[in-house]
């Protein structure tokens, strides 16, 4: 974390000013310790020149820059909110998911009514609690300078359902940046993917990929289908009904064979042509690897989700 200055500080009405934005001459507090403040603004840019900012005349024991960065941002954060709840206006946010790897986005106040403050929710107090019109909390913003919630903290979330957005201020600059750290949060723990019946684990989405290819036989142009799961590619031979039935209706023949190989029989992209199949040995290599950088063409489908815990643990036994 780069050395933290005071770049905010209160008026005499209590509005927030940025050091940036404020005018010599003009009475300024600290938002911790309320005590009078020096505004350090000489003009200079450059190397070498520090950023307009605030002091102390005399520093108040437990009142840091961290601490200011903190309650200031978490003041300004509210202001946006319920700013924005009046107004009936949205927040889209996006995040990348720690669950299912994807990248999530909403309207962060779709269902939200109020926001609150430091609102005591017994267990814990977050510097927001956003709520529905039954005073019921949805998601709370913990703002994250040196500390994050504790595990307690964090478990109490989980079990009651509420989604913890979490921003991580690591500079003064953040606090011009409130909006773009209000929109890509670093933490938004939640997922809009099913759960797992069996395991209660996020389903992770599941991609089919169509690849226009060339019959290894007869070379005459043969579609070949393969499935993305699990951080594996799969042949038909693990498809499900569903996938099967996806595959044919794109114009994928699919057949069971012997495999003199794998000495079994198992299902397999074949030749509408000369009735040839391609063997799992030769599906990655012939042709999903050369699909994927773009070699021979080929197209995405999304078909639903699966459990990659359970996946794994399928291939395992």
């Amino acid at each position: 974390m780069t050395k933290l200055l005071y770049t905010v500080a209160t008026k005499k009405d209590g509005q927030f000013i940025q050091a940036i934005d404020a005018e010599k001459g003009n009475d300024f507090y600290c938002p911790i310790c309320k005590e009078k403040l020096i505004l350090r603004k000489s003009g200079n840019t450059g190397k070498g020149s520090k950023r307009p900012h605030f002091a102390h005349n005399n520093l108040t024991p437990n009142c840091t820059p961290e601490s200011a960065l903190h309650f200031s941002f978490k003041n300004l954060l509210f202001k946006e909110i319920d700013g924005k709840i009046n107004l009936k206006l949205p927040i889209n946010i996006s995040w990348h998911c720690k669950y299912c790897n994807d990248n999530h986005k909403g309207n962060l106040l779709k269902k939200v009514t109020s926001v609150k403050l430091e609102h005591n929710l017994k267990v814990c107090q977050p510097d927001l609690t956003l709520l529905d019109n039954d005073n019921k909390t949805i998601a709370v913003f913990e703002v994250v300078v040196t500390h994050k919630p504790e595990q307690e903290v964090l478990n109490y979330y989980k079990e009651n359902n509420i989604i913890l957005i979490q921003i991580n201020l690591t500079s003064h600059k953040d606090i011009e940046l409130l909006e773009e750290k209000i929109s890509n949060p670093d933490l938004v723990d939640i997922c809009f993917n099913p759960k797992c019946k069996t395991c209660g684990n996020y389903k992770l989405k599941s991609q089919m990929k169509i690849i226009d290819g060339e019959c290894w036989r007869c070379k005459n142009t043969m579609k070949i289908a393969s499935t993305f799961k699990s951080y594996m590619n799969s042949s038909p031979k693990y498809f499900s009904n569903q996938e099967i039935e996806f595959a044919r209706s794109k114009g994928v023949l699919l057949k069971v064979h012997y495999s003199s190989t794998m000495e079994c029989k198992y299902l397999a992209n074949t030749c509408r042509n000369c009735g040839s199949f391609v063997g799992d040995f030769h599906i990655i290599s012939e042709y999903i690897t050369p699909a994927e950088y773009g070699e021979i063409p080929s197209e995405s489908y999304d078909i639903g989700f699966h459990c990659q815990h359970c996946d794994i643990l399928l291939l395992k036994n």
